[in-house]
């Protein structure tokens, strides 16, 4: 009866262990992107975006609500267009929409939405080319 007992104990504290380990993991997938929260315009519901920002200033905002990217660059080539992006190496074909009140900011919007959210909720590194007119910039963002 008390071999029985410690037994019990034992898995008992193995699962245990095995729950904080999955909840420690969890944390740091979440972790990877920086949090940002905003309020709705009636201030009734508080909403949750994911940025990063590289070495040059630039921000990438995950936008889970409209499932698209938000790349903001302060400069003063306003009209910008972006192709593609490298999710982790792997090419994937957006297109992109400039916003018209905030000339700074340029959505970023790509087909099969869900999918993509997902590889870049978990990217480690996403690059792109930025095109001004005929001129190219590249952005890359490492994502620890």
């Amino acid at each position: 009866m008390r071999n029985l007992f410690g037994t019990k104990v034992i898995i008992v504290a193995i699962e245990l262990a095995l729950i904080f380990l999955g909840v420690l993991a969890s944390q740091n997938v979440s972790a990877k992107w920086d949090e940002e929260r905003d309020m709705t315009t009636n201030g009734k519901e508080e909403l949750i975006y994911y940025y990063k920002t590289n070495e040059q200033g630039q921000k990438l905002v995950l936008d889970k609500y409209v499932k698209r990217l938000i790349f903001i660059r302060p400069d003063k080539l306003y009209k910008r267009s972006i192709k593609q992006i490298k999710i982790d190496g792997m090419v994937v074909e957006v297109t992109s929409d400039p916003f018209s009140r905030y000339p700074e900011q340029t959505a970023i919007i790509f087909d099969n939405k869900d999918e993509v959210l997902k590889k870049l909720f978990l990217a480690k590194k996403i690059e792109f080319n930025v095109f001004y007119g005929r001129e190219e910039s590249v952005s890359t963002f490492l994502i620890k």
